[in-house]
């Protein structure tokens, strides 16, 4: 995977958002010690002309009037100095959450220590909105069967909230929302997976059905909490594993002639925030890559023009 391949969305002095492809790891560990997401976003700054951002001038506190001249220059400086540190450029930017090596999409990074602060708690609040699309079929391994109470709610705008299972996503309407619900940890029998799980974390997904075209459903997915492989793990615990998923779906899962897919079609393609600092929602989008766009338009018509009907989500 070329770096280069990573794009920048937006940018400001207090926030950069990349496009992340499928196959790039986010951030370096001792198994990618290079060739990642991050090397990407660093050598992209390397391009830019700099920031060329000045603490505002700012009036003196009026407690500082009786002080010493000397005490007032003091108290000066170090406003300046708290000021540079809060609010300058942060050495580099801070990763405030990842996506999966071959999930693809939207990314954000802080830039200052402010920005990192009122992101964090924006995602400890649960108030990010972050959706996906993704696109499923029926069957998962014995191995995801939940071994901790684990729900699907569905919720309808003309009936009260009843529990399903999975197989309900292939008879939804887009007005019909899911809550899948269970806990989540690592697989103690395949340490790479996570799955529903006695003493894991809480863990919430919200579900709608896009489109369906047999034996195929599209979705879009909302992660309530952020835990490791959440949708996947959910997904594959619902009975229904992620085209593509070479490690929560079956061998040969939703497997079709036209056009095989090498990476799970899970694709992070908006994400809504406040940003800082005048904490004004805004909303941050990243196409259909061409591998899971190709798939879908070779594989599935009906399911490419639901996405490519004008006003819908790309």
């Amino acid at each position: 995977m070329d770096i280069a391949d990573v794009s920048c969305v937006y940018e400001d002095h207090y926030l950069l958002i990349m496009n992340k492809p499928a196959g790039l790891v986010i951030h370096p560990t001792y198994k990618h010690a290079d060739g990642t997401m991050w090397d990407a976003v660093l050598a992209y700054l390397a391009t830019q002309n700099g920031d060329n951002w000045v603490p505002p001038s700012l009036p003196d506190d009026p407690e500082w009037a009786g002080a010493p001249p000397a005490i007032q220059t003091m108290l000066r400086e170090k406003r300046l100095q708290r000021l540079w540190k809060e609010d300058g450029l942060l050495l580099r930017p801070c990763l405030v959450h990842r996506l999966d090596k071959d999930t693809s999409g939207v990314v954000a990074l802080a830039r200052t220590e402010r920005s990192r602060r009122h992101l964090i708690k924006q995602f400890h609040d649960h108030t990010i909105d972050k959706r996906y699309l993704a696109v499923i079929t029926r069957g998962a391994g014995s191995w995801a069967e939940p071994r901790a109470p684990f729900t699907i709610t569905k919720r309808s705008p003309d009936s009260e909230p009843q529990q399903v299972d999975g197989n309900s996503f292939y008879s939804a309407t887009p007005a019909d929302e899911f809550l899948l619900d269970g806990p989540l940890d690592r697989d103690p029998d395949e340490r790479r997976r996570c799955i529903v799980i006695p003493g894991g974390q809480e863990a919430q997904t919200s579900v709608r059905v896009l489109a369906v075209e047999e034996p195929f459903a599209l979705l879009e997915v909302s992660p309530i909490t952020g835990r490791t492989h959440q949708i996947r793990a959910h997904l594959s615990a619902s009975g229904n594993a992620i085209i593509g998923d070479q490690m929560y779906a079956p061998p040969d899962h939703g497997a079709t002639a036209q056009l095989p897919l090498t990476r799970q079609f899970l694709h992070a393609y908006r994400l809504t925030l406040r940003r800082y600092p005048h904490n004004d929602p805004y909303t941050f989008t990243a196409p259909l890559p061409a591998d899971i766009n190709n798939w879908l338009r070779a594989c599935c018509p009906n399911l490419w023009h639901t996405l490519n009907k004008p006003g819908a989500k790309k």
